[in-house]
């Protein structure tokens, strides 16, 4: 009896030392979970001031046109680039330089290659490129912003996606760091853009301002240059003042014509601008009034 019942202890002993062994698969997802937040950057940590002049000088580099833009290192799955370059950043920022010294090879510069179709200009945290890049995964996507730290953001949150994603989705998009005002035309050939975008742009309210405008005559004949045929722009903004600013420029343009609401249906971009931007949520969670226009290229 009493070997029985050493034995029976034993064997409880052993059925305990069992429960306390680790669960593997546990681990593993824990480790997964902890590795996703290391590469994932924290918004918190990359924010600044909303306004810089965008007619200063221009203190980045910026290409001579657009025989100098390399697209690969940007979308290198589209180019047969390997996982290793895949994984890498450039976004013409101070902690992830590039340079536009020297003519690229024609496949990789968009004369025989690829190349962005889909523009967001002052695309800020970068939501409308994520959610434009998810919902056309053919179609190259390009985050255009003045402000370093919010390129920073959005390039090394493009690159956790592409990792973290078992589909390998994200690969279609890309932010660099450019004054569009001063050398969009610098970037993008004749008659190459399908989409522009222009969300929440800064008012710049005083009158004297006004030329600092996103929207504006001069530029809108550089936009007309860069779109195909139909292309569209779309315009988004909580200011009225701004919205009819906007809507008065373009429709005075005689290479664009305002769509109406019957020709946008079905076009899922009218609402991607609505609920994909950080300023946009903000507006919608302040109860705050939206105005759109989508403008098409003649």
């Amino acid at each position: 009896m009493e070997q029985e019942s050493n034995n029976k202890n034993n064997n409880n002993h052993i059925e305990d030392e069992d429960n306390e062994k680790p669960d593997h698969s546990e681990l593993e997802q824990s480790s997964t979970i902890q590795k996703k937040q290391r590469l994932m950057p924290k918004r918190g940590e990359y924010r600044m001031r909303a306004h810089i002049n965008p007619l200063n000088d221009t203190p980045f580099p910026y290409p001579l046109n657009p025989d100098y833009v390399n697209w690969k290192i940007h979308y290198p799955k589209f180019f047969d680039g390997t996982d290793e370059e895949n994984q890498k950043v450039f976004c013409n920022t101070n902690e992830h330089p590039q340079t536009y010294d020297e003519e690229v090879n024609s496949l990789y510069n968009g004369l025989q290659g690829a190349q962005p179709v889909f523009l967001d200009i002052g695309c800020g945290f970068g939501g409308l490129v994520f959610n434009l890049a998810k919902n056309f995964p053919e179609k190259l996507v390009l985050g255009l912003e003045i402000r370093d730290k919010l390129v920073n953001y959005v390039s090394e949150k493009i690159k956790a996606l592409r990792i973290e994603s078992p589909d390998h989705k994200y690969n279609n998009a890309a932010c660099i760091r450019t004054n569009a005002m001063r050398h969009i035309i610098q970037y993008f050939r004749k008659g190459t853009i399908e989409k522009m975008f222009f969300c929440f742009a800064d008012p710049h309210f005083k009158k004297s301002n006004h030329r600092r405008r996103i929207i504006n005559t001069g530029f809108l004949s550089e936009y007309a240059f860069l779109l195909k045929p139909k292309g569209r722009i779309y315009c988004i903004t909580d200011v009225e003042d701004l919205h009819n600013w906007q809507e008065e420029h373009l429709a005075k343009h005689r290479m664009f014509r305002k769509l109406s609401e019957e020709e946008l249906v079905g076009d899922i971009c009218v609402q991607l601008i609505q609920d994909s931007t950080e300023e946009g949520q903000k507006v919608t969670r302040n109860g705050g009034k939206k105005w759109t226009c989508v403008f098409e290229r003649v």
